[in-house]
């Protein structure tokens, strides 16, 4: 029945100082002490009081620790992180400049070489038109007296049938 009593005591103990600490850290002081002195019983409280503040303290003082190891961890990973993005964009971003000069070449290569397929096309379409209206003016020149041999080889032919015929019948 005192454990009882010390528990509601205890559970004002700790609204009054107001300290989070988990139960099982906690040090039930009061309830194992059985004393009816006043000045005790405030004894005890302080005590108690000044017990369980350290040890929130000492709580605090950890969770601080670490807090700042893990910002500190956590700060390193991000920048290394951080580092890692960056020569991965600035490698892609290398890769991709070169991709873009070496296609520009290749570009430029396959325009000069269009370019010289272009010029020597013109070249050898003049030169057919020239061989066109030099084969067109030979067969001119050469058509009319063509036409005249072949006109004086038949009549060449038909005097010799002529001679032949009279030698023959004669």
């Amino acid at each position: 029945m005192a454990q009882r009593r010390a528990q509601p005591q205890t559970a004002k103990l700790r609204k009054n100082a107001s300290i989070s600490a988990p139960t099982t850290d906690d040090f039930d002081f009061l309830a194992s002490q059985q004393s009816t002195g006043s000045d005790d019983q405030a004894f005890q409280l302080a005590v108690a009081q000044q017990i369980m503040a350290s040890k929130e303290k000492k709580r605090q003082e950890k969770e601080k620790k670490f807090l700042v190891a893990a910002r500190h961890k956590l700060t390193g990973e991000i920048s290394s992180t951080s580092e890692d993005t960056q020569k991965t964009v600035t490698g892609a971003e290398e890769v991709y400049a070169k991709f873009i000069l070496d296609y520009a070449e290749a570009e430029d290569s396959i325009r000069a070489i269009w370019t010289e397929i272009t010029t020597e096309e013109k070249k050898l379409s003049q030169i057919a038109k020239r061989q066109s209206t030099a084969r067109q003016q030979m067969r001119k020149e050469n058509e009319s007296p063509m036409y005249t041999g072949m006109g004086r080889m038949k009549e060449a032919c038909r005097e010799m049938r002529e001679i032949i015929k009279e030698l023959s019948d004669g």
